[in-house]
């Protein structure tokens, strides 16, 4: 016997998991009575098989002596009451046959003992599983405890969901062939609604409730269709992440508060493997409607200093100086503005304050740079030249379009070609180059879905030896350029876009061609806009290459 089962009491606890009351008396009382009924079972079969002329193996109800009594013992009570019966069996045996007992009353003697030891083993096993049982049961309910606890106490909103039933929707419409959910959603205009419908929030944590402006976070509990706008495209996409199958969404989203506010959160899902646990999946959201609102701030500065540099219609020289320094200028005034606001929480938050001086900083060199690489043009100075990698410089100001991309759902696919020789120009004038270029191209994606804004940007080497040029690439998937704006398309002043000026591609053009290169564009077979500009690679550079 194992020493844990040593240590065991003889009589098993009268009610594991901690009862109490009533139902403890209850099942105590109980427990007596099967003990008193076991004792006096076990009894009269001993007097019945010792003292009578029944012929028959009699000890075998000891099995039912075990039976009745195994729940008020632990696994060495029931060892040692196995040992028992077994003992009254030999004693029995003894004191009737002897040791000249003839063959029939030696296998009955047998089977009895055999029905005893098994029982008692099978008796064994059955408590070793209800503790084993026992066992799981209370690590589950302390993981289910500190899982509450974390859920509770997040400073994150987090929500438990049952998609159930949104998921057999789903499930239904994939069997009946349907593949491309937002077109069926176009076509069925109640078809999100039903889904938020079917969608139930079971608990929320208090972030949540603080989230919401909601008194208590039982006030969550319900549909999730109260909280939703109704023409949040985020909510579609999560519906498009399970009916692909996928196990993860994270997006924006927007919700409606019980006030009637509309809060942007950042929106994390992790959707179960099998399909019976969709009943319970836990949605994580953190809010950046603050976060959201400082860029739309800052875009919308920009914006407005885009359109007063439109307005400046002095000269191309003028123009073109006002276009280079508009970006920069609005992102340093909004950078700037994003650091006081960190000032002014309350706590200030001084990391966030110093990220956002950072870079008002590095756009205001930027626009130094800008400014003095004109200075240079109008007093015959040398330019600024330096030895550049393009594939750097693209990264670059993907990094600095970020808040432009976001804004326009718009993703940028990079293609870099493994050597690309450096090429020798100034690096913000190739920055304002890209900028306009990209810009352009997200616009003309604006009316196009969300799924198929993406804008690609390849960086390729030397198409030969005799040609040593770096090519680069913007590519969209807009409408493309119409045969009768084509001819016209680098003109100055010339623009297809409401409330354009025109400068733009023509300052393009004619920074490239100060670098010794062309820039040209085409519309692609497979749809869309290509604009291309070719730069001469440096001289050593491509020899080593």
């Amino acid at each position: 016997m194992s020493r844990d089962a040593a240590e065991t009491p003889l009589i098993a606890d009268p009610e594991p998991g901690g009862a109490c009351g009533p139902s403890r008396r209850i099942v105590s009382t109980r427990r007596r009575w099967h003990r008193l009924l076991a004792l006096l079972l076990g009894s009269a079969v001993f007097v019945v098989d010792t003292f009578t002329d029944v012929r028959g193996a009699i000890a075998v109800l000891y099995v039912l002596v075990m039976l009745l009594a195994a729940d008020t013992f632990s696994r060495r009570g029931i060892a040692l009451l196995a040992l028992a019966c077994a003992g009254l069996t030999v004693l029995s045996f003894l004191t009737t046959h002897g040791l000249d007992a003839d063959v029939s009353a030696t296998l009955r003697f047998g089977i009895s003992l055999a029905a005893i030891a098994i029982t008692g083993a099978l008796l064994l096993r059955d408590q070793a599983s209800k503790q084993s049982l026992m066992e799981a049961n209370t690590a589950l309910a302390r993981s289910e405890k500190r899982y509450r606890s974390i859920f509770e106490q997040a400073r994150i909103s987090l929500w438990e969901q049952d998609f159930s039933q949104v998921r057999d929707l789903l499930t239904t419409l994939r069997q009946q062939g349907v593949r491309d959910l937002d077109a069926y959603a176009r076509e069925h205009p109640a078809f999100s609604r039903d889904c938020a419908r079917r969608i139930t929030t079971l608990h929320v944590n208090d972030a949540t409730a603080e989230l919401l402006r909601l008194s208590s976070p039982s006030q969550a509990q319900g549909s999730l269709e109260r909280f939703l706008p109704a023409d949040d495209p985020a909510f579609l996409a999560v519906l498009a992440a399970m009916a692909d199958g996928r196990s993860r969404f994270e997006g924006r989203a927007n919700l409606i508060t019980a006030g009637g506010q509309v809060v942007t959160v950042l929106l994390g899902i992790s959707f179960p493997d099998e399909a019976d646990e969709f009943g319970r999946v836990v949605v994580a959201m953190t809010d950046i409607t603050q976060h959201e609102q400082i860029q739309q701030t800052q875009l919308a500065a920009q914006a407005e200093l885009a359109r007063a540099s439109r307005a400046a219609t002095v000269g191309a020289l003028s123009a073109s100086i006002a276009h280079e320094l508009n970006q920069p200028l609005g992102a340093v005034v909004m950078n700037a503005q994003t650091c006081l606001r960190w000032l002014g929480k309350d706590p200030p938050d001084v990391e966030a304050a110093m990220r956002a001086a950072e870079r008002t900083a590095r756009d205001g060199r930027r626009a130094a740079e800008i400014v003095q690489r004109t200075r240079g043009q109008l007093v015959r100075d040398q330019r600024s030249d330096e030895m550049i990698d393009l594939r750097e410089v693209v990264e670059e100001t993907v990094h600095l379009l970020e808040a432009e991309l976001n804004a326009h759902a718009t993703r940028v696919v990079t293609q870099f070609a493994m050597s690309v020789p450096p090429i020798r120009a100034d690096r913000v004038a190739l920055q304002q180059v890209l900028i306009n270029l990209m810009t352009n191209g997200i616009h003309a994606m604006a009316e196009m879905q969300a799924a198929a804004r993406e804008l690609t940007v390849s960086v390729d080497g030397p198409a030969a030896p005799d040609a040593p040029e770096v090519r680069v690439a913007i590519q969209d998937r807009g409408g493309g350029i119409p045969d009768d704006v084509h001819a016209r398309l680098f003109e100055p002043f010339f623009t297809t876009k409401r409330g354009g000026m025109g400068m733009g591609l023509a300052i393009c053009r004619s920074t490239i061609e100060t670098y010794g290169g062309r820039l040209t564009a085409r519309n692609h077979e497979q749809g869309g806009a290509v604009f291309e500009f070719a730069l001469p690679a440096d001289q050593d550079a491509a020899q080593a290459s």
